[in-house]
């Protein structure tokens, strides 16, 4: 048997075990010199949100010497499995992942909604939607936005990421629905429909193979800023109600990317916005919820140092808010303790 699934189990049974005397522990119980061991389970290896799980596990080895926390690069569909089911003791997910999980959507076989609670707010608003293609490619076809795409049935090489991406297939939904489009839709002009994340999209954008790409990141973002340098970029932006719209349609924020955040950026973009939380399954006991909790407050200023967009994270935003979602016992002791949350 696999030893972190051993390990898994035994600690799904301690955290059963421990759940009636959650309400009667003080914080000082939970909060022990004792190291972590733990997995995070997450997002693509070298994507923007894998940064999240690292900082998070950056911070718990930091104020808990000797702790062995392992982000375990994958996807969010199979991440929030393998935590509801168990196999891991926390995962990265958004709220959009959180509510189909609860809900028990497609591709989940059922509702998780008891299995599943808030640890932290790892990444307060701070996931932006980008929209953008190649300048060529779209200066050639004169497209301004989708609404072109569709009134003139322009075939488009279309990156949608993969399928286990819930949070960038529900965008390029949502986003293409403001535009009465479908991914069937698209294909039906004769476009092409890339199952890629940004990475490889990047490669085949700069070898004029894809032409847009609808993805999500920290802004500014790296990789769009050096795809630009060259592979000259255009974004194709959302008016104020569009952008709003599709944010309601996946329970998320809506927010602006200031102009001149990139080079090539002239004007305020309107965009869906997302935030990324750390969720525990039955796995995690109620000491490392309290100690996941406690680590990101204590050391904040280093998981802000990660990132330019991490300053928006306070001690205030780090305290999970989703409608549903339960914040595990463990974590709210140190939230209740920090005075973050009522007692």
């Amino acid at each position: 048997m696999d030893i972190r699934f051993a390990g898994a189990i035994s600690a799904l049974v301690v955290s059963l075990g421990m759940t009636a005397a959650t309400s009667a522990q003080d914080a000082a119980a939970l909060d022990t010199s004792e190291p972590v061991v733990a997995t995070i389970a997450g997002y693509s290896a070298g994507g923007m949100a894998s940064l999240l799980g690292e900082g998070q596990a950056l911070t718990v080895r930091k104020h808990y010497p000797g702790s062995n926390i392992v982000y375990e690069p994958g996807n969010p569909a199979g991440s929030m499995v393998a935590v509801a089911n168990g196999e891991r003791e926390f995962a990265l997910e958004t709220s959009i992942e959180i509510g189909m999980a609860q809900r028990g959507e497609a591709p989940f076989r059922e509702a998780y909604g008891d299995k599943i609670s808030g640890i932290v707010a790892i990444g307060p608003k701070l996931t932006t939607a980008h929209v953008y293609g190649r300048a060529a490619f779209l200066d050639e076809h004169d497209i301004k936005s989708f609404a072109d795409i569709k009134e003139r049935k322009i075939p488009v090489r279309i990156s949608i990421n993969q399928p286990g991406n819930l949070w960038a297939r529900a965008h390029v939904v949502a986003i293409l629905n403001q535009y009465g489009l479908t991914m069937e839709e698209l294909e039906s002009f004769g476009g092409t429909l890339i199952p890629q994340s940004t990475g490889p999209t990047h490669e085949l954008m700069k070898d004029s193979r894809a032409d847009i790409i609808i993805t999500g990141g920290f802004a500014p973002v790296g990789s769009v800023i050096e795809l630009n340098s060259t592979t000259p970029l255009r974004f194709l932006p959302m008016t104020a109600e569009e952008a709003a719209a599709a944010a309601k349609q996946m329970n998320v924020d809506v927010g602006v990317i200031p102009a001149g955040t990139y080079d090539f950026q002239t004007e305020d973009l309107h965009v869906p916005v997302s935030t990324h939380y750390i969720v525990a399954g039955p796995a995690a006991t109620d000491e490392q919820a309290y100690k996941f909790a406690k680590s990101v407050n204590a050391e904040l200023a280093d998981f802000q140092a990660m990132h330019p967009a991490f300053q928006a994270a306070t001690k205030e935003t780090l305290v999970p808010k989703v409608e549903g979602l339960r914040i595990h016992p463990g974590a709210a002791a140190f939230y209740k303790e920090a005075g973050l949350l009522p007692n």
